[in-house]
């Protein structure tokens, strides 16, 4: 977790919302910022940075809260006029990393032996889960079609059947956020 990175784009991600949701491509390039590599702009990437410094803003108010609350008021705005593109690139994004995640959960299928969890040190599933945060956050942060949501339910039930549960994936800085009934995901023996 990079704090300054996160308040970097924070600031990017709102300052750049509309042209985003104009623009044709889905994962949004922001290039470097202050010397900083930047992700791709995201509905999802902006609510992954959202909840990241969310959950870090009673350790660090001083520093987050101008920030995010800025952040977060520039892109409610940007929501609120351009409803309609927001909702359609959020759902697109959806559906998007749900392929991905399907991807990843199949290649894992069939890379594996029979009684191998998913989430196996050599997997690489600590660094797609977040594939599967994104697809958490963007579901409650837009309504999205039920075929969609028929899909995750059967990948989360294809993962619950080959995963071992564990010890808390990420920053322990962020544990408290993360609870474990909704963010199941996140809590893997690897």
């Amino acid at each position: 977790m990079n704090l300054s990175r996160d308040l970097i784009f924070a600031r990017v991600a709102a300052e750049q919302m509309k042209d985003y949701l104009y623009a044709e491509v889905l994962f949004y390039p922001v290039g470097s910022v202050d010397g900083q590599p930047m992700p791709q702009l995201t509905i999802g990437a902006w609510l992954e940075t959202e909840w990241r410094l969310n959950a870090l803003r009673p350790r660090y108010p001083e520093a987050i809260a101008p920030v995010l609350s800025a952040a977060q008021a520039e892109v409610r705005k940007v929501r609120h006029r351009l409803a309609e593109q927001y909702q359609h690139k959020a759902r697109r994004e959806f559906r998007s990393r749900l392929d991905s995640w399907e991807m990843f959960l199949d290649d894992r299928r069939e890379a594996t032996v029979r009684d191998e969890p998913y989430n196996a040190p050599h997997s690489g599933y600590a660094e797609r889960v977040r594939t599967r945060f994104c697809l958490e956050l963007l579901k409650d942060d837009v309504s999205q079609l039920s075929a969609q949501l028929d899909r995750l339910r059967t990948l989360d039930a294809r993962l619950r059947a080959r995963f071992r549960p564990g010890a808390f994936l990420w920053e322990p800085e962020l544990v408290e956020a993360a609870p474990a009934d909704k963010f199941w995901f996140l809590y893997a023996k690897l």
